[in-house]
């Protein structure tokens, strides 16, 4: 518990029984005074502790005063040990909600843990010879001492490839996450994992026929989303980056609050990246009480501090940012609204725009013809920028070769398989090499096998790289900073719908979110209506080139790359050149390698 204060810096609670032993940290957001954990049912036979926030709480409380439960506190919490009581692992489709879940059944002797459908919150799991320890974050399960820090090399050739470890793997052996929408069962010194959520689109085709209903339906989804994303007893502000996503949950959330929402927006001294203007023009037209801070190159120190907080090696760096926006608005609230996943059920993505495009050039014999993508790649010239109109194409010539489905997880890869042979020194890692990690999602896009390839592909983003990239981004980041934060737009009736919608009315054309834009289109600026997305990017190349060329030197040296030997320190050296001189840019595989190496050193290093 000592591990996650960070989580819940406010109280703690513990259960010690005959078999099970449970703890948590709290931070204190819906009952005040009596919402402390662990809470039980009537007969203190079933023990519950969990991390989030069930929204839909209130009604599920009075169903249950209905059913003639009487209830002592006004929490969240109390609803799960009640519902899991009357309705068994079933209770676990009542909620709406975020949420990783530990439930000691006492009589059964059953330990059930849940995480929420979307994989909003985190729950890892270590399981070895009949003992299950759990945790919200790998750092606590590792306060054992007997628990072995050796590292998965199999999860490390992908993170290489994905600048993240995709789940249910973990860095480390024998530890490992459970998939979203799932849970797992301890009983009789045995796991079994189970799933109680997926993505079904059990919508009729009639229903999407007439835009003005899908348009309706969608507005009255999201509203009613805010609305119960908005349910605290304390302040709740919201992120304002700038972009669709966030004005709009800021646009809509004000028309239900009675009081100006604070807002916070963080921006970079690059134009190209910038959107503090569009997050002013927002904040102006709803006067909401807002602040900005300037993100600049940072200290190595900060840097390691946000990698620890991740507990494995993560090579998005908009984590940086992140962090930052999250300790600025912490300093005023405890939870705040985000537009994470808008990008997923709109369609929003450049690399969507890139999978609709391949599909039409592969309906061109010549263009699909293999000979004639290695004549495109060849005469253009590398940009020394990774945005570069030269570098785009060739990525799409690139992306022509595969299948679609890997076509559409190489658009966001870093490292590939002729890269990766380079890089590797250790024969163990080379030897993992027969292995593509493109190959990792083939499963999940058999799963979704459609005639909406774009459908498709989202579908497959919110099981894997929203979960395991993104809104692991967004915890770590938040709860470092003892900040809550809440993601109105991956309500899982929001999800179910958005993603039943026929692409085609999402990606129009090459008009990204197109469906939103309609709807919101009265309560939004113009400039942010059509104005270019920008993400929320760290300015790496420029940053390498400059302030951060000290982590090149600390993190990327040849004695360290020569000492830690899974890499070839020439091949890096290598890299480090192309880049400082200009002749490519190599700042996300530099990254990648920088990230791995700060965790290294805080988790492994003596």
């Amino acid at each position: 518990c000592n591990a996650l204060k960070h989580r819940g810096p406010d109280s703690e609670g513990f259960y010690f029984g005959e078999n099970v032993n449970l703890g948590m940290r709290r931070l204190k957001i819906i009952d005040l005074e009596n919402g402390d954990q662990p809470m039980f049912n009537k007969d203190k036979s079933i023990v519950t502790v969990f991390n989030g926030e069930i929204y839909n709480y209130e009604e599920l409380r009075i169903n249950l005063i209905d059913s003639g439960i009487s209830l002592k506190t006004q929490s969240d919490t109390e609803t799960i040990a009640f519902l899991y009581e009357k309705y068994g692992y079933d209770f676990l489709n009542k909620l709406r909600g975020m949420f990783g879940i530990a439930i000691w059944d006492k009589k059964k002797q059953r330990l059930v843990l849940a995480r929420d459908r979307l994989g909003i919150k985190p729950l890892y799991y270590y399981f070895n010879n009949g003992r299950l320890i759990f945790s919200s974050e790998i750092k606590a399960i590792l306060t054992n001492p007997n628990i072995s820090k050796e590292i998965n090399l199999n999860a490390l050739h992908h993170y290489l490839t994905f600048g993240y470890i995709p789940a249910p793997l973990s860095i480390f052996k024998n530890i490992y996450k459970i998939l979203p929408g799932h849970f797992l069962v301890f009983q009789e010194k045995k796991i079994e994992l189970k799933r109680y959520w997926d993505i079904n689109n059990n919508f009729d085709f009639r229903d999407f026929q007439d835009q003005k209903v899908v348009e309706e339906k969608l507005m009255d989804l999201i509203n009613e989303s805010i609305k119960l994303h908005m349910i605290s007893d304390v302040t709740v502000g919201a992120f304002l980056s700038g972009g669709l996503d966030s004005c709009s949950i800021v646009a809509l959330a004000s028309k239900f609050s009675t009081k100006p929402i604070k807002t916070f927006s963080i921006g970079f001294d690059d134009k190209y990246l910038n959107e503090l203007e569009n997050a002013k023009l927002l904040a102006n037209m709803y006067q909401t009480d807002h602040s900005e801070f300037i993100v600049a190159p940072t200290d190595i120190d900060v840097l390691e501090d946000i990698m620890y907080s991740h507990d494995e090696p993560f090579a998005d760096s908009s984590a940086i940012p992140t962090y930052f926006v999250s300790k600025f608005a912490s300093e005023n609230v405890k939870v705040v609204l985000s537009g994470d996943g808008g990008d997923e059920i709109f369609a929003g993505y450049g690399n969507y725009k890139a999978d609709k495009i391949a599909k039409l050039l592969n309906k061109i014999p010549i263009i699909s013809n293999k000979n004639f993508l290695s004549f495109i790649s060849n005469i253009l010239n590398v940009d020394n920028n990774l945005r570069g109109f030269n570098n785009q194409i060739r990525k799409i010539a690139k992306i022509l070769s595969f299948e679609p489905s890997i076509g559409h997880v190489f658009w966001l890869s870093i490292f590939n398989q002729e890269e990766k042979k380079q890089l590797y020194q250790s024969e163990k890692l080379n030897e993992l090499n027969t292995i593509d990690s493109l190959d990792f999602f083939r499963d999940y896009f058999q799963n979704f096998k459609s005639d909406d390839f774009i459908n498709d592909c989202i579908n497959v983003d919110i099981k894997t790289i929203l979960p395991d990239d993104y809104l692991t981004k967004v915890d770590r980041a938040s709860m470092a900073n003892s900040l809550e934060v809440r993601v109105p737009l991956l309500d899982h009736k929001l999800v179910e719908f958005c993603t039943a919608i026929p692409s085609k009315m999402k990606l129009k054309g090459l008009t990204t979110k197109k469906l939103l834009k309609n709807i919101i289109k009265k309560d939004i600026p113009k400039e942010i209506l059509f104005g270019r997305k920008k993400g929320f990017s760290v300015p790496l190349n420029r940053w390498f080139r400059q302030d951060f060329s000290t982590l090149l030197e600390k993190y990327l040296s040849p004695d360290r790359i020569k000492r830690n030997g899974y890499f070839n320190s020439t091949y890096i050296e290598n890299l480090k050149t192309e880049h400082s001189s200009g002749l490519k840019d190599n700042s996300k595989l530099l990254w990648t390698l920088v990230a791995f190496e700060i965790w290294q050193k805080r988790y492994l290093d003596t």
